[in-house]
């Protein structure tokens, strides 16, 4: 089972839940975010796969470009951490996807999805994961070899969509071939409506 974030990050996620909108990102030409898509895509893949092959850990550390010096130490602030420890699961076409962490969404009369209240023994209809999409382009650099306090890659990324790295977040359910093959992701639900929707049956927290 796959755990990247304590509690207090979920929160923070969930506090300040407008990360599936679309922000600005770097100014570049289609030529430099052509370029970049080319450099990282089989970069990435080519680690996805290594880690897949060998079973090894797939975490990694996300830091922001603009705060690259709050690491180790970060002081307590609103927002979103300026590094955190999170889970590198796959591709898509124009980034990788960070996994965030594992729960279950419960689905209720009208096919819509909220958190699953297990305080109240609800077991959940759907195991699902939370995953950022980080586009190629707003990757700067990756040391993957990590340093001496992680020996994880460090992803070193802009923050720049609505002070975040992902152009969205979303749930997915993944899919394991049988023959060997990488997992697959397919997306169940937008983190922004069921997130909106738990709060409305008083549940704050997935996972």
């Amino acid at each position: 089972m796959l755990e990247w974030l304590a509690p207090s990050f979920l929160y923070t996620l969930a506090r300040d839940g407008t990360k599936y909108l679309l922000g600005r990102g770097r100014r570049l030409s289609g030529t430099q975010v052509i370029a970049l898509r080319h450099k990282w895509k089989p970069l990435f893949e080519a680690e996805i796969w290594k880690c897949h092959q060998e079973a090894l850990r797939r975490d990694v550390i996300i830091r922001d470009m603009r705060r690259i010096d709050n690491y180790p130490g970060a002081k307590e602030q609103k927002g979103i951490s300026p590094w955190f420890r999170a889970g590198l699961v796959g591709t898509y076409f124009r980034g990788i996807l960070i996994g965030l962490g594992w729960g279950t969404l419960t689905q209720g009369p009208d096919g819509e999805w909220r958190y699953t209240n297990s305080k109240a023994g609800e077991k959940g209809d759907q195991r699902v994961i939370l995953i950022g999409r980080v586009r190629y382009e707003d990757i700067e650099e990756v040391e993957w070899n990590g340093d001496e306090f992680y020996n994880y890659p460090h992803i070193y990324c802009f923050f720049s969509h609505k002070k975040e790295p992902y152009e969205d977040i979303g749930f997915y359910t993944e899919t394991k071939p049988s023959h060997g093959s990488l997992p697959f992701y397919t997306l169940l639900a937008a983190y922004e409506p069921v997130h909106r929707r738990s709060r409305e049956h008083g549940l704050k927290y997935f996972g």
